[in-house]
């Protein structure tokens, strides 16, 4: 064996291309092996150090890592090919995965500032999973249980490669009924401290439990970017993982879904008892996320943030990929700064957005004002009157862009005679969100029925960049809708049916107070009658309320407790027909054969429907619920000669009304 630092070295029928790394008791080589006409192939040296060459409980550690995972194999562990030695140093060859382990990930994005996508995040602890469950699940020749436990679950165990692949290794502390393998005397406290269990930090019995419980952890500092447990000494550690109290870091992360702080909460539960049983229990609860948020992700997806991360010069690349991010392109707020790259208007340099000195001392009862929100057009101009029936209406929002007298933008809560007049709108809510978490076209109906179901008083508070909507709710229904999509106000509205005129509106504002409300002008006016002005009230709550359907991102948070006196216009109708109603408005064919596209195959089940659900069903809705209900797939439901595109769609809106409303699940694809 040569003994220079000159590489590549001769190590037995291996080339050391180049060290990887060292550990407490081995070092890591990149290698090679050749044969016959030109064939090589590039592998993994892990070899025993030179001074405990001779010690022999940590050749027997190797050798149970070899013995252990040469038993497994699966596309997400890293393979072992052979465990020999050379001049009596013992090594193990493995598999080579061209990439990085997830804890230089990490160290990068900190470095960068940049969160890991909440998908992303996601998708590598499932991929994660699933090796631990095959692991966890493996058995001998004879078919009997190996009661394999990793017991060192942690970013620097975890490989991605390139091309997005996850792979877990370094099975050398674990434990496994294997013959000449003592746990007992490997330690009981092997692995690392910050990701150890309860009951591992307790020096009690582990089981694959302890692993699920690691990787909880490794999912909240993938999705935080901060140690969980640690603390200032190694005894404060021990003494954080032994208490496991996780709900006051949440609080410091509120942007995590609420639904991912519940898988988390399962996982790291002390109790083992109150974890997943099984890794594959936490992958589906993490897949179903992923199905519910309609938040496709493959290695590619990974492979991409993967470069965007570590490529030279990689700003430019992850800004593309923060675009990209569906789970959180709304307010990503890390410890330090918050990023919400919504609230921007392209077309003013960054220089225009401070407050001119001037505004201080203008009067703004006399002013012109533009507004401006994302994606529509300026709004203007309005006088101070008119001003202030829209603050009254909340059709404006704090964060909303503001011109005065054709001054550059600013926020309207930078004007304090503005904010002065109606403090209490530019007010933070006094509490934390009950619920929180990102929208998009598949989330929202199903958190409309969720507040349903739960006969829910209070306010949901939809965000996009500066758009803002509010939906109060009484008894889990939809009684008053504010917004400041300008186009959604009744003015407009009107317009667009053909019930009145610019002119007219117009005219007829110009001949009362400017706060009056447009429809109260119009009424008395002559314009609308009583009757035909609530006809226009609840079709413009309808369109409101069904507007926000079609939103593709946004950020959701539903404060219980008290609500606005419910005003005219609402629908006197079951919450859960507004929610089949809005499904029919928004979902067309192409967005929900987009929808279902991976899931066509999937076997379903489908509940008895709700007294409430089925007395809102239409007729071709029951043609379709019948085709359904003797369906075990929806290829099977949707392949019929007799199923022409109208008859599709109704199926594949019931479909996914049902699924929204809790009466369908999706299970495995059918083999």
């Amino acid at each position: 064996m040569s003994t220079s630092n000159e590489y590549p070295s001769k190590f037995g029928k291996y080339d050391l291309l180049a060290p990887i790394g060292t550990g407490g008791m081995a070092e890591v080589f990149k290698a090679r092996t050749a044969g016959p006409d030109g064939f090589e192939k590039h592998l993994v040296i892990k070899r025993i150090l030179p001074e405990y060459a001779h010690d022999r409980a940590f050749i027997e550690m190797l050798i149970a890592e070899a013995k252990v995972t040469s038993l497994l194999h699966h596309p997400n562990i890293v393979q072992i090919y052979e465990l020999g030695q050379v001049e009596g140093q013992h090594y193990i060859a493995m598999e080579y995965v061209q990439g990085t382990d997830l804890l230089n990930l990490l160290s990068h994005c900190t470095r960068e500032k940049l969160r890991v996508p909440t998908e992303i995040a996601i998708y590598i602890v499932a991929e994660v999973c699933k090796g631990l469950a095959h692991a966890h699940a493996a058995t001998d020749a004879d078919d009997r249980p190996l009661n394999i436990i990793h017991r060192d679950v942690s970013p620097s165990n975890i490989l991605i490669s390139n091309d997005g692949a996850v792979k877990i290794m370094d099975f050398g502390v674990a434990t496994a009924d294997i013959d000449r393998i003592d746990s007992h005397r490997l330690g009981d406290l092997k692995g690392k401290l910050g990701y150890m269990c309860p009951e591992q930090a307790d020096g009690k019995a582990v089981d694959r439990r302890g692993d699920i419980f690691s990787l909880g952890i490794v999912l909240f500092e993938c999705l935080t970017l901060k140690r969980l447990f640690v603390g200032k000494t190694q005894v404060q550690t021990l003494m954080n993982v032994r208490d496991a109290k996780i709900n006051a870091k949440f609080q410091r992360h509120s942007y995590i879904p609420e639904p991912i702080r519940k898988i988390l909460r399962t996982a790291l539960a002390k109790n083992p008892n109150r974890r997943y049983s099984t890794a594959t229990h936490l992958q589906e609860a993490l897949l179903d996320y992923l199905f519910e948020g309609r938040l496709r992700v493959s290695s590619q997806d990974v492979a991409a943030f993967l470069d965007s991360v570590l490529a030279p010069a990689p700003e430019k690349k992850v800004r593309r990929h923060r675009r990209r991010s569906t789970a959180q392109q709304s307010a990503i707020k890390t410890d330090d700064d918050t990023v919400d790259e919504h609230h921007a208007i392209p077309a003013l340099p960054k220089s225009q957005f401070v407050r001119p000195a001037h505004l201080h001392r203008l009067d703004l009862t006399a002013a012109v004002f533009h507004l401006k929100n994302d994606d529509e057009p300026t709004f203007g101009p309005i006088d101070f009157g008119r001003l202030n029936a829209l603050l009254l209406q909340r059709a404006i929002a704090p964060n909303e862009w503001l011109s005065v007298n054709g001054s550059d933008w600013l926020r309207l809560a930078d004007l304090p005679s503005v904010v002065d007049l109606y403090p209490a709108l530019f007010e933070p809510e006094p509490d934390r969100p009950l619920l929180d978490g990102p929208i998009n076209r598949v989330r929202l109906p199903s958190l409309f029925y969720r507040i349903y179901r739960g006969r829910l008083d209070g306010k949901l508070k939809l965000s996009r960049g500066t758009i803002l909507t509010e939906v109060a709710f009484q008894g889990g229904k939809p009684v008053n809708i504010t917004s400041n999509i300008k186009s959604d106000l009744l003015g407009p509205f009107l317009i667009k049916r053909g019930l009145a005129t610019e002119q007219v509106i117009a005219s007829v504002l110009q001949g009362v107070n400017r706060v009056t409300h447009v429809g109260t002008a119009l009424t008395q006016a002559g314009i609308l009658t009583p009757e035909s002005l609530a006809t226009a009230l609840e079709n413009q709550f309808r369109a409101r309320l069904y507007n926000t359907f079609t939103w593709n991102h946004g950020w959701y948070e539903f404060f219980g407790g008290s609500i606005p006196t419910p005003v005219g216009g609402v629908p006197n109708a079951p919450a859960v027909g507004t929610i089949l109603e809005g499904i029919r408005f928004a979902y067309d064919l192409p967005t929900l054969e987009d929808l279902f596209a991976e899931f066509l195959e999937h076997d379903f089940r489908i509940a008895p429907l709700r007294p409430s659900f089925s007395e809102v069903l239409q007729g071709p809705e029951q043609f379709a619920f019948e085709r359904l209900s003797g369906a075990t797939t929806l290829k099977d439901a949707l392949d019929d000669e007799s199923v022409g595109p109208i008859q599709r769609l109704h199926l594949l809106r019931l479909a996914f009304a049902l699924h929204q409303t809790e009466h369908l699940s999706l299970r495995r694809a059918a083999s």
